[in-house]
């Protein structure tokens, strides 16, 4: 008896385990055979950089698979209109252990939300595994969510890179570096919001301040490929980083800098060697200066030899910036007021006349100054009611009475803000790229159609059937005469808009030292008359769709056009790999790649190191003679030399892009309302020039480029990166050789920093 109850009891527990159980064994989830982890090597972006990631395949099978790693990235939502890039990475072989590399997503348009969502694959020839952090089979799997920063954002990323083991424990002199050397530590309205924030004030809008993140990078994670360092505006070598960088880490760091990067050195070293000590000299000494020489000494550190004691060497290199601090223990009290500005504003290409070198907030001009210098009548009545009024011919509203002269700043494009906003050259390219025979079908065929059409299928229709007995027949008339006007009207817009050109492009090559390339931008218009995939190869380089400008027909302002982002990336991204991009019909779309010390081909053949011969008179006769023997078989050639606000037409009215009659066309085609552009013939070249001009030097009144000349390279969308001269430095000189061959534009630009030695 006491066996038979024992029997059943177990019995019961048995079947009571085995129901209660939620992971069954036949109810228990497949597992995945490989998992996906993405870690940020970034807290968040910079603008319009590329996020620089960590991507690990967890892998524990003896079975060797080989495929492709498939990711696609989301703008906040994970739906088919939010899919801004697909990135496939081919030929992983996973062989029973963890893979992992580091590498940078696509510089593509920043999230609306502040995040992107990631989702990622597996795919062999047999299948398609879903990629999830999670050990359970989840298809479609489940999204990684990657911080981002906002449209309205403008954030800059310094990389703090150690020597030190524990990398994320920053010595006191590298924290000390991370928080000074910021430049929103010099925004007046950072300074104000402090000072009020007792009496509860105003908040700040993101789009006034300047957020620094500080990337904290293990030395030996520093990139050896330079198109990666264009995720930071800074890199920072403290803590015993420099001795701890190998040649390839070294001569991916001379690439960026001299294509514009920002690098600061603290030689606070004890292991230094000579190729660390060849890549200072090469930065920082100059054959014209005889006051600083670096060597090593016996312990393998860093001797600065200079006529100054513990001297703070700052270095153009290229279009970039270099700084050499001292190594000394009590450095936070050298390096301040207008010591620290000179360095701050230094690395971050701020104009010449700012405060920041003074160790001061920046300028930033009023309202009322810039209504005023704008021709605006500003006043103000004893009730504070601000009075304006618009000077004749000023497109919108023409006079307003408000409190708030901010109302006014809207309506005119004139309010304070920092974020990313598209370079010029892309409202320029709009127009300037597309087939010269294209125009948009005039409104009055349009209305004609529309007029015959209206009484086709109405009076026409009704008298003509009546007339005839046959009015049973109108619903075989109507879808016919809809069929005929249909088949008329495409004609019609093929015969306006159609073209067996597909659109031209501008190529800005970047030229250094003896004529060396730093850098190449390529800016290409793609125009199809019908639906098309275009497919493109590319090696160590940025691909993206351009941002171009549209004018709003309400207020005449320029906004951004919304990006066709939804390109696709096979190979090794950034190193070698081909995008494709499904182009819709008659939709222009601008893509830009971006490429770091391209090859020299097709430069042309002239002294670019001489700066008399583009700071005198007689140098520019002498740079004309040179241009024009220089020119290619079957091509066209201009130049044009940039110093302040003059600008000398090396060739006059004779050349084909920079004459000041062009120029001059070109820039009052684009001041026009859009109702009178469809009325007047584009000015192609002309507009060019002007596009062309203003992506060299921006001189914004009331945003970033207020503040900094010039931003590091990123190759986004925005072309932010593509100005490179300071207006208000008068040592600064900038020549651009323009080649045309048939719609193709390739402009060669130099910049001169005169009074500097060499």
């Amino acid at each position: 008896m006491n066996n038979a109850y024992r029997k059943i009891v177990c019995l019961l527990l048995a079947a009571t385990a085995t129901f209660c159980t939620p992971d069954s064994v036949w109810a228990q989830k497949p597992q995945l055979p490989v998992r996906l982890k993405l870690e940020p090597l970034s807290i968040r972006g910079r603008s319009g950089g590329p996020i620089p990631l960590r991507i690990k395949l967890e892998y524990n099978s003896n079975q060797i698979r080989q495929g492709d790693l498939v990711l696609h990235i989301y703008n906040s939502v994970m739906s088919s209109e939010d899919l801004m890039a697909t990135v496939r990475y081919e030929g992983i072989v996973l062989q029973g252990t963890d893979y992992i590399f580091n590498t940078v997503l696509p510089p593509i348009e920043h999230s609306h939300n502040k995040q992107y969502l990631v989702t990622g694959w597996f795919e062999t020839d047999t299948e398609r595994i879903p990629l999830t952090a999670d050990v359970d089979m989840v298809d479609p799997p489940e999204p990684h969510e990657l911080l981002s920063i906002g449209s309205f954002e403008r954030s800059t990323v310094t990389c703090s890179c150690s020597g030190e083991r524990d990398y994320h424990r920053a010595s006191g002199t590298r924290a000390f570096l991370n928080r000074v050397l910021g430049l929103d530590n010099y925004n007046p309205n950072s300074r104000i919001s402090q000072n009020q924030s007792n009496q509860g004030q105003r908040r700040l809008n993101m789009s006034e301040l300047v957020q620094n993140y500080a990337a904290f990078w293990d030395a030996y994670d520093l990139p050896e490929d330079p198109i990666q360092l264009c995720s930071f505006d800074v890199v920072l070598l403290a803590d015993g980083a420099l001795s701890r960088l190998v040649d390839a880490q070294m001569k991916a760091l001379e690439t960026w800098i001299a294509a514009g990067g920002s690098l600061c050195v603290l030689p606070d070293d004890t292991r230094l060697a000579k190729p660390h000590l060849q890549f200072l000299q090469t930065l920082f000494e100059r054959t014209g200066d005889a006051d600083l020489h670096l060597s090593i000494t016996d312990e393998s550190t860093l001797l600065v030899i200079s006529g100054k004691p513990n001297p703070i060497v700052n270095r153009h290199f290229g279009l970039g910036r270099v700084t050499l601090l001292p190594n000394v223990d009590d450095l936070p009290s050298i390096l301040q007021g207008a010591e620290l500005g000179r360095v701050v504003g230094h690395l971050w290409k701020v104009h010449s006349d700012s405060k920041i070198f003074d160790g001061e907030a920046w300028n930033k001009q009023s309202i009322e100054q810039v209504l005023k210098e704008r021709g605006f009548q500003v006043s103000k009545s004893n009730g504070g009611i601000w009075q304006v009024i618009a000077p004749p011919g000023t497109r919108g509203q023409q006079r307003f009475d408000v409190r708030d002269l901010e109302e006014v700043g809207n309506q005119y494009n004139i309010s304070y803000e920092l974020q990313p906003k598209p370079n010029p050259l892309s409202s320029a390219c709009e127009t300037a790229l597309l087939p010269k025979g294209i125009e948009m079908v005039p409104t009055w065929v349009i209305a004609t159609l529309l007029i015959a059409y209206v009484t086709m299928i109405g009076p026409v229709d009704y008298f003509l059937l009546g007339y005839f007995r046959i009015r049973k027949y109108t619903w075989l008339l109507f879808p016919l005469v809809t069929a005929v006007f249909t088949g008329l009207t495409i004609l019609i817009a093929h015969q306006y808009m159609s073209s067996t050109d597909t659109g031209g492009s501008i190529t800005i090559v970047d030229i250094g030292n003896q004529g060396v390339a730093l850098r190449q931008s390529d800016i290409r218009m793609h125009f199809y008359a019908s639906q098309t995939t275009t497919n493109t190869e590319s090696t160590q380089s940025f691909v993206v769709p351009g941002q171009m400008l549209v004018t709003d027909p309400y207020n005449g302002s320029p906004a951004p056009r919304p990006i066709n982002a939804r390109m696709t990336y096979s190979g090794r991204f950034p190193q070698a790999f081909s995008t494709s991009q499904n182009m819709r019909q008659w939709e222009p779309q601008i893509v830009r790649s971006f490429t770091l010390a391209p090859s020299p081909e097709g430069i042309p053949k002239i002294n670019w190191d001489d700066l008399d011969l583009v700071s005198t008179n007689d140098g520019r006769l002498q740079l004309q003679a040179m241009i024009a023997s220089a020119k290619p078989a079957g091509a066209e050639i201009d130049a044009v030399v940039m110093h302040g606000q003059q600008r000398f037409t090396v060739a006059g009215n004779n050349g084909f892009l920079f004459s000041p009659t062009a120029i001059a066309q070109g820039q009052q085609w684009l001041e026009m309302d859009v109702w009178q552009r469809r009325y007047s013939q584009p000015p192609h070249d002309a507009i060019a020039a002007v596009g062309v001009i203003q992506a060299a030097a921006r001189t914004g009144t009331r945003d970033f480029f207020s503040i900094v000349s010039q931003v590091s390279p990123h190759g986004a969308a925005s072309l932010e990166d593509l100005p490179v001269l300071d207006t208000t430095d008068d040592n600064q000189w900038l020549l651009m050789v323009a080649v045309r061959n048939k719609n193709v534009i390739k402009l060669y630009r130099r910049l001169y920093i005169a009074n500097e030695p060499q």
